[in-house]
C-alpha cells in the first residue's frame, strides 16, 4: 500500500466494471477511487462512533486539488468523526434537504430502505446509482424527478434487454417504479414530521409494460449427491470461492433461509451453545416478527470460525476494498455461475446442471421432505407465509420444539448424505 502521490494516481488503471481503490500508507482511511468510466475521486472511510458502522465519503475530484491538500481535508473529516460526528451522513441529509434532483431522490430512497433494513437495498442502490449502466447516469443525475418520462425509463431498461438480460431489465423497471411510487407517497405521508416533496405527481415507470416472460419460475433443486458435491467442493478454495462464499453456500444448504437474510447474519445473532440463529424482525422479509432458526450440527464449526474471526459484526463482510458492508448477492451469484457453468462459463464440475444460490433454498425445502419433515414445519422454518385466517391473525406460537425436532431430522439426514459411502466427486480438469 503506497503513499498516495500524483504519480501513483496517474498510474491507476480503470477497472472493467465497478470501482478500484488505492489506500494511503501515510493516513489510514484516506484513498482514491477510480471508476470504470476513468473518473478518479479522493475518498475517506471511517467507522461511526455511535454504532461502529463503516462509512465512505467522497472528498473531491482528483483534478480539483493535490494529494497533500486532499489529505488535509481527510484529516478534518477524521477530527469530526473523533468528536462523534458522521460527516458522510450529514452530507447526504443536507444534499437531500436542499436539492430536488433525480440523484438526490435516488439517494433518499436508498437511505429510507437502509433505515428499514430492507434486504434488497444494496441491489437497488447498485441499479439506481452504482452500476456501470445505472439509472442516475442514464436518465440524468441533475434532472428534476418531475421531468422524467416513460421514454426515459424505456431507454434505460432497454439497454439491459438488448444486451440479452431480460430479467435485469424487468428488475430495473420494477425498482424504478417502486422508487417513484415511494417519492409520491412519502411526500404525502402524514405520519412523519419531515416530508420531502420531490415534485412527482405521476409515476413514469408505471406506464412501462412489465415483461411477464422475463422472470421464469425456477424449479432447480439439487439432489443428495449434488449437495455432497457442493458441500465438499466449497472448502479450501476448490471452486475458486472466497471463504465467505464457501461458508455462505453451506449455510444456505444447512439452514434453508433466503440469500439476503443469510448474507446479513451478525455474530451476536448466533448462539452456538443453544444452536440457534436469532434473526431480528427488521431483517426478515415481512419485517413484523423475529424468526429463530435451530442450527444443524454440521454448520456449527463454520459459524464458529466466522464468529471467532469477526466477533459480533457481520459474518459475511465485503472485501476491504469494497464500498459495501457485506458480500453482495450479485457477486456471489456470479461466482457460482463461473464455477458451475451458467451464462456460458466452463464448469469445474462435469455433468452437473448449473444452479443459483437461490436454488439452495428450494433444495432445502425439497430434500427436507426426504428427511421426513412435514410441510407445515418446513414452512415454519423457512418463514413462508401462512395464509389461512387463523395463522395470519391469531396463531403467535413460536413452535420451537417442533422446529428443533425437524432440524434434528434434517441434520441427521444431511450427515448421512455428507459422510455416507458413494462414488467420489470428480472435478473437471
Amino acid at each position: 500500500m503506497p503513499k498516495i502521490t500524483k504519480t501513483a494516481i496517474d498510474n491507476l488503471v480503470a477497472p472493467a466494471t465497478g470501482d478500484a481503490w488505492l489506500w494511503d500508507s501515510e493516513l489510514q482511511g484516506f484513498g482514491v477511487r477510480i471508476q470504470s468510466s476513468g473518473r478518479k475521486t479522493y475518498v475517506v472511510r471511517y467507522r461511526r462512533k455511535s454504532d461502529g458502522k463503516q462509512r465512505k465519503m467522497n472528498l473531491c475530484r482528483v483534478s480539483d486539488t493535490t494529494p497533500d491538500k486532499a489529505r488535509s481535508l481527510a484529516r478534518d473529516v477524521f477530527l469530526a468523526v473523533a468528536a462523534g460526528g458522521d460527516p458522510a451522513g450529514e452530507r447526504v441529509k443536507e444534499k437531500v434537504k436542499n436539492e430536488i434532483t433525480l440523484e438526490a431522490m435516488f439517494e433518499a430512497r436508498v437511505a429510507f430502505m437502509k433505515s428499514k433494513n430492507i434486504a434488497m437495498t444494496s441491489e437497488v442502490e447498485r441499479v439506481l446509482l452504482k452500476a456501470k449502466h445505472n439509472a442516475a447516469d442514464s436518465i440524468g443525475r441533475d434532472r428534476a424527478p418531475s421531468t422524467v418520462t416513460p421514454d426515459d425509463i424505456i431507454k434505460f431498461v432497454s439497454k439491459h434487454y438488448l444486451d440479452g438480460n431480460r430479467g435485469a431489465a424487468d428488475k430495473a423497471r420494477s425498482y424504478l417504479r417502486a422508487t417513484f411510487e415511494w417519492a409520491i407517497t412519502s411526500a404525502n405521508d402524514y405520519t412523519v414530521k419531515e416530508r420531502k416533496d420531490w415534485g412527482v405527481t405521476t409515476n413514469p415507470a408505471a406506464a412501462v409494460a412489465k415483461d411477464t416472460g422475463a422472470r421464469t419460475v425456477r424449479d432447480r433443486n439439487l439432489s443428495a449427491e449434488e449437495i455432497k458435491t457442493v458441500w465438499f467442493g466449497c472448502q479450501d478454495g476448490n471452486f475458486g470461492f472466497s471463504e465467505g462464499t464457501e461458508i455462505l453456500l453451506r449455510t444456505l444448504i444447512a439452514c434453508g433461509q433466503r440469500v439476503q437474510e443469510t448474507l446479513r447474519i451478525e455474530g451476536h445473532e448466533i448462539d452456538l451453545d443453544a444452536k440457534l440463529w436469532m434473526m431480528p424482525k427488521e431483517k426478515t422479509k415481512g419485517g413484523k416478527y423475529p424468526h429463530d432458526i435451530p442450527l444443524p450440527d454440521v454448520i456449527i464449526p463454520d459459524l464458529k470460525r466466522l464468529k471467532d474471526k469477526y466477533g459480533d459484526g457481520y459474518l459475511f463482510p465485503a472485501r476491504s476494498d469494497s464500498a459495501d458492508e457485506i458480500l453482495g448477492a450479485v457477486s456471489v451469484s456470479h461466482a457460482v455461475r463461473r464455477a458451475f457453468g451458467g451464462d456460458g462459463y466452463n464448469p469445474v464440475i462435469e455433468g452437473m446442471e448449473p444452479f443459483t444460490p437461490r436454488d439452495l433454498r428450494r433444495t432445502w425445502k425439497s430434500r427436507a421432505k426426504d428427511a421426513g419433515i412435514d410441510r407445515f414445519t418446513r414452512d415454519l422454518i423457512q418463514q413462508h407465509a401462512q395464509n389461512d385466517t387463523g395463522s395470519k391473525h391469531y396463531d403467535r406460537a413460536d413452535y420451537m420444539p417442533e422446529k428443533r425436532e425437524a432440524m434434528e431430522k434434517w441434520s441427521a439426514w444431511l450427515d448421512t448424505v455428507l459422510n455416507g459411502s458413494g462414488e467420489p466427486v470428480k472435478l473437471a480438469a
